[in-house]
Parts: structure tokens; C-alpha cells; sequence
């Protein structure tokens, strides 16, 4: 049976029965703790399980994991805290009053964490003479909001009437929500501990973002503390592994987290994932929006801008953590109003590219504004340099997109490494990430050299400005075979994102018109030439190699004027001459005749002596000696004794 799994969470005004309609859809009373009972308030998160048969695959039910929030405005840290991976929410209204300052603030949260869904119970229906005209009081109350298309059911949960519809309507909102997502990231941000004797520490959350096996090996961040998994649970039962969308109790061995000075367990906010997914960090950079809408209990207050270097409260995950406020541009951030902005964070927090939080003011009165990570590690002193605003605009286009983010990476860093590490520390699985990378590469955004990804238009501008540079010596110094690799070095040593990047550069221009030319880079349609004013000179040493090809005169008689020093030195560099020693140079072509004449000799003869060859060749030992240790070097013979034989 392959049931379905799902998280419904509660939100809705103080009093108006949140509590009391998850005990009538399950039987559990979500109040746990005993001040709850005494003042008859929730005052932190419960949990509970309704299991709904699928009317059309009695086969998968669905599981539904239920968090009821406390609706106090005092506690709003609290229902934060729970509804960070909600499928669908469950809005419970009463009748008798109607559209409440927390049911509006509830409403913006849960539209600021991206919860699209929802259900609206209209609880204590049994108060008033005609529910219908309380439904669609609520249902003006959602326009223009992801929920307004919510069903809103009468109920009494005293009585049990409504229930069955109310179960109906959610059925029908979960038959349109997609599973939770299974990207192999999985993530469970803790919002209760507790250490039972003998048990070591047991921690509970909504898993997201994959699945937990007993014994897997896991990472608690923020503090990159390793543990392993003792035990796993869903709904009470003991389970070898956990999937994405349950209600998960972890059973970990006792953690002494070093937080600061000091060292204690962990404790509500911090994550329960695998090693290798990231890092966390104490800045954040987001783009943040503010509803255009009032929210709290406060009313107009929440419309108040959010100002630049202002104290707020960001609640992520199960996490509640202080910070200041620093937008790129200059301004606030205005109702209705959009802004990049970085995050300074009073403590680490790990989070992933993609995640959404929502900011509260510091005195804990009303909510913010809402946002969506777009760097959870930013470069050091990266707020507003250039190059990150760009990257985090192109971004805020569309934070879930693959293409959309793999594109904004390679055009900050310019090269990235292709692998397990790429966007691991972002909501995209593997596939996704190797998908859009086969999409850039296809579309001619990248360019591929080895395990290194290239952002194919940055590079092209430093390609074309290298090459630029070769080309212009060509021009000026036509002898010369190219311009020395050092060289272009030295020029791009400041223009490269990292250095060892210099050989990737020279790798691109050799896969795009140019060639190593020795210790130089030259175009490949680049012919050395003497220029006009050398062109005798060459000529004179031509003639004066050819006359006499084995027997040539000293290079100091060849080089007598610097002219001609620097004309033998162009015939050397482009091949056209062979150096073998201090005192002998010959053209290539005598070079090539004299390799011929050895080769056939001994192939007729077999293994020669140097005077053997001498006469063969009709030199001289000022030419012969270092002519046949240049056929060792080459590979052409090898010295045995006094005898010389051809490799094979």
C-alpha cells in the first residue's frame, strides 16, 4: 500500500477552535502541555494524524501529518515555527466573529513561506443564523490571495457536524497538490527535543526534501555536528526509513553542540540533514516583498515600511533568529514593494537556495514581510558589489528555476566545477542540475573542458581580448612565432577569477583558432616572415647555408651585423635552420637530406662507426658529432659503444 503523505497545518485567530476541530477530525487532543489545559490555550505547536481514504485508489490513502499553531498574537514565533512545510492549510474561522487581526497576519505568513492551498473551516457555525453569509464574508477576506479559490465548510466540531465535508473539502485540495518533493536533500528542522532515559536525544520536525534510513550517517547544522540515525519514526510507529511530507521523530545519540562559549544540545531551529549538502553561514542575502495588505494584531502598523539597517526577527524553518536588515539599493522597503537585501544574522543559520522566511519586527508584534533566499552562502564583503547584485537580480526572476540559476552562477564566478558539489546547497535535485546544464551547453551558454563549466560569454569577451593581443603582435613582429605564454600570463593575471584558470584560457584559444607554438601561442593561420628590412639579410643567409649544406660557416661569421644575428636567429625559431651547436647551424632541408643518408646507410649495412657516416655524409666532425647527437635526441639513432644504430 503506497499511501500518500501530506502536512496540514492550522491557522486562524485565538479562540476561534483550532484545537478543538483537530480533535473532532482525529481523536487526538493536539494540547500537550499542561499550562495549555489550565489556561484552555494553545501556546506552542501539536501534532496529530488523520489518515483519509482516496476515493478513487482505496489502495494509497492519504496520511496526513497535522500541526495546530497557537492563534495568540504572543505566539505567532510559535506557529511560525510549525507551518514551514505545510501542503495545505487548514484556515478555522469562527462564525460568531468572523475575519480576526490573526487570521490576517496567519494569512500573509502562510503566503509569505509559498503555501498555495488551503481549506477554511468555519468553526462554531452552530452561533449564527446563516453561515453562508460568514462563508463569503471569509471568501471577500481571500481575494487577490493564493486562497481564494479555499472551500469554506460550516462546522461544529462540539456536535461533529461538518466534519465529514470538512474531510471532503481537504480531500479535494490534496487530490490537486503535488507530492512533497524527493530531491535526495533531506532536511528535518527541529521544533521539539527531548532526551528519555536511556534513549539518547529524540528530535521531531516535518521532513522535506527526501528520505531518512535508520543508521544513516547525518549532519545537525548549524554546527556540522555528525550523528547517526539510532531509530526513525512516522505517526509513532517505528520505521526503517521516513519520506518527505511525515511528521518524523529522529532518534540520535546525546550531541553536545558547541554554540559559542558554551556547549548544550540541540534544540528547536537547528537541522537534521546529510554531510555534503552545504554550509551555514551568519548573512543571507533574500529578496524580500511586503504585502500590500495590514496584518497583525497591530493593524496599520504592519504597514510601516521596513527600514534600511533595521532590527528584525527571521523566522526560517523551526528557527527564530536576530538580525539587521540591509537593502542593496538605497530606500525602504514599501508595502506592495519588492527588495534585494542582505541578512546579518545574530547566529549561524543553514539554509538552502530557494527557501523561504519571514521577517517579524523585533519587539515580536506584528509580521514584516516575506522573502526567498537567493545566496545562503555569499561571498565575503559581496554586498552591493556589482557583480553579486546583477547575480542576485537575475535570480530574483525566478528563484526555482534551474537554467535561471545555473546561468546567474556561471556569470559571477565565470568557471564552475561540474559535480555532486554544483547548487548542492539549492531545493534542485541532481537530474534538475544536470538537466540545465545540458540545456546550456546545448543552447551554446557554456562550454565544457573537462569537469569545468565555462560561462561561454564571458569567456568569449576573454578570449577575443587575448587573441586581440597575439594578433597585434603578428602584425608588429611578423618573425616573430607568437607571443610568449608568459606573457599573455602577466596580462590576464588580473583579469581571471583564479589564477590556475590561465591554462583553461590557453586551452580555449588552442579549441578556437590559435596554437602553442613552444613556449608561445600563436593564430594557426600566423606564418612567421621576415619583415622588409630583415628580408636581405635572410636571403644572404640562405644562400650562404646552401652552398656548402654540410659544411656551413661559423654562426658568428653568419651573424655579423644585427641584421643578420637577427635573421638567423627568425630562420632558428620558425624551423627553418637547426641549431646543434655554439658552432654549427644548418638549414632544415640539409638537416632532413643528412637523416636520409644516415637512415639508408645503416639499413644497408648495419650499426656504423662516426667515420663510417662522415664519409657517407662528407662533413667534417665540427658538423658530425653534434649532427648525430641531434639524431640521438630525435629518436632517429642510438649510441652503442662506438657504433650508432638505428631505434626501432
Amino acid at each position: 500500500m503506497a499511501a500518500k503523505n501530506f502536512i496540514v497545518g492550522t491557522a486562524g485567530h485565538i479562540d476561534h477552535g483550532k484545537s478543538t476541530l483537530i480533535e473532532a477530525l482525529t481523536g487526538i487532543d493536539p494540547d500537550r502541555l499542561p499550562e495549555e489545559k489550565a489556561r484552555g490555550m494553545t501556546i506552542d505547536l501539536g501534532f496529530a494524524h488523520l489518515e483519509l481514504e482516496d476515493p478513487d485508489n482505496a489502495d494509497s490513502p492519504y496520511q496526513l501529518g497535522l500541526i495546530d499553531v497557537p492563534g495568540h498574537a504572543d505566539f505567532v514565533k510559535n506557529m511560525v515555527a510549525g507551518v514551514g512545510s505545510v501542503d495545505v492549510a487548514l484556515f478555522v474561522v469562527a462564525a460568531d466573529d468572523g475575519w480576526m487581526p490573526q487570521s490576517e497576519e496567519h494569512l500573509e505568513i502562510l503566503s509569505y513561506l509559498g503555501v498555495r492551498r488551503a481549506v477554511v473551516a468555519l468553526t462554531k457555525a452552530d452561533t449564527v443564523e446563516d453561515p453562508s453569509e460568514r462563508a463569503m464574508e471569509i471568501s471577500l477576506q481571500l481575494e487577490g490571495t493564493p486562497f481564494e479559490q479555499a472551500a469554506v465548510v460550516p462546522v461544529c466540531a462540539i456536535i461533529g457536524d461538518g466534519i465529514d465535508e470538512l474531510k471532503a473539502a481537504l480531500l479535494a485540495a490534496l487530490s490537486d497538490t503535488p507530492a512533497p518533493r524527493d530531491i535526495g536533500k533531506p532536511r528535518l528542522s527541529v521544533d521539539r527535543v527531548f532526551s528519555p532515559q536511556g534513549i539518547g536525544t529524540v528530535v521531531t520536525g516535518t521532513l522535506a526534501g527526501g528520505r531518512f534510513e535508520k543508521g544513516d550517517a547525518v549532519c545537525v547544522q548549524p554546527y556540522a555536528q555528525d550523528a547517526s540515525l539510532r531509530n526513525v519514526q512516522s505517526h509513532s510507529q517505528n520505521r526503517d526509513a521516513v519520506l518527505p511530507g511525515t511528521r518524523t521523530a529522529l532518534n540520535l545519540p546525546e550531541l553536545g553542540i558547541r554554540r559559542g562559549r558554551s556547549r548544550e544540545g540541540i534544540r528547536r531551529g537547528d537541522v537534521v540533514t546529510l554531510p555534503g549538502l552545504g554550509e551555514s553561514a551568519r548573512c543571507l542575502h533574500v529578496v524580500l516583498e511586503k504585502s500590500s495588505r495590514g496584518s497583525g494584531s497591530s493593524g496599520g502598523s504592519a504597514k510601516r515600511p521596513v527600514k534600511h539597517a533595521q532590527r528584525v526577527r527571521v523566522h526560517h524553518g523551526s528557527a527564530s533568529v536576530g538580525a539587521r536588515v540591509m537593502f542593496f539599493e538605497n530606500g525602504d522597503l514599501q508595502a506592495g514593494g519588492r527588495m534585494i537585501a542582505e541578512l546579518r544574522l545574530d547566529e549561524p543559520l543553514f539554509a538552502m537556495l530557494g527557501d523561504r522566511l519571514v521577517l517579524r519586527d523585533w519587539s515580536k508584534r506584528f509580521t514584516l514581510c516575506g522573502g526567498c533566499i537567493l545566496d545562503p552562502v555569499p561571498p565575503g564583503d559581496s554586498y552591493r558589489a556589482a557583480a553579486q547584485t546583477i547575480f542576485l537580480e537575475a535570480r530574483a526572476e525566478d528563484p526555482g528555476d534551474a537554467q535561471v540559476l545555473l546561468r546567474s552562477l556561471l556569470a559571477r564566478q565565470q568557471v564552475v566545477t561540474d559535480g555532486p558539489d554544483l547548487l548542492a546547497q539549492s531545493q534542485l535535485s541532481r537530474p534538475e542540475i544536470e538537466a540545465a546544464v545540458k540545456a546550456a551547453e546545448e543552447a551554446g551558454e557554456l562550454s565544457r573542458f573537462g569537469s569545468r563549466l565555462i560561462d561561454a560569454g564571458a569567456w568569449k569577451l576573454l578570449a577575443a581580448e587575448a587573441g586581440a593581443g597575439i594578433d597585434a603582435l603578428h602584425a608588429a613582429n611578423p618573425e616573430l612565432p607568437g607571443l610568449a605564454i608568459n606573457d599573455l600570463r602577466a596580462t590576464f593575471k588580473s583579469k581571471l577569477p583564479d589564477p590556475k584558470l590561465f591554462e583553461v584560457l590557453v586551452d580555449y584559444l588552442c579549441a578556437h583558432g590559435y596554437a602553442r607554438a613552444g613556449t608561445a601561442i600563436r593564430s594557426e593561420s600566423h606564418l612567421p616572415q621576415l619583415p622588409p628590412k630583415l628580408k636581405s639579410a635572410g636571403e644572404a643567409l640562405r644562400k650562404a647555408l646552401s652552398a656548402t649544406p654540410l659544411e656551413p660557416p661559423n654562426p658568428k661569421d653568419l651573424a655579423s651585423s644585427p641584421d643578420a644575428a637577427t635573421a638567423l636567429k627568425f630562420l632558428v625559431e620558425t624551423g627553418e635552420a637547426v641549431q646543434l651547436s655554439d658552432k654549427a647551424i644548418i638549414l632544415a632541408s640539409a638537416y632532413e637530406a643528412a637523416r636520409a643518408k644516415v637512415v639508408a646507410h645503416i639499413e644497408a649495412n648495419g650499426p656504423a662507426t662516426a667515420a663510417a657516416l662522415r664519409d657517407v655524409l662528407g662533413t667534417t666532425r665540427r658538423i658530425l658529432i653534434p649532427l648525430l647527437e641531434r639524431f640521438d635526441r630525435n629518436g632517429v639513432t642510438a649510441r652503442r659503444g662506438d657504433l650508432r644504430v638505428l631505434r626501432s
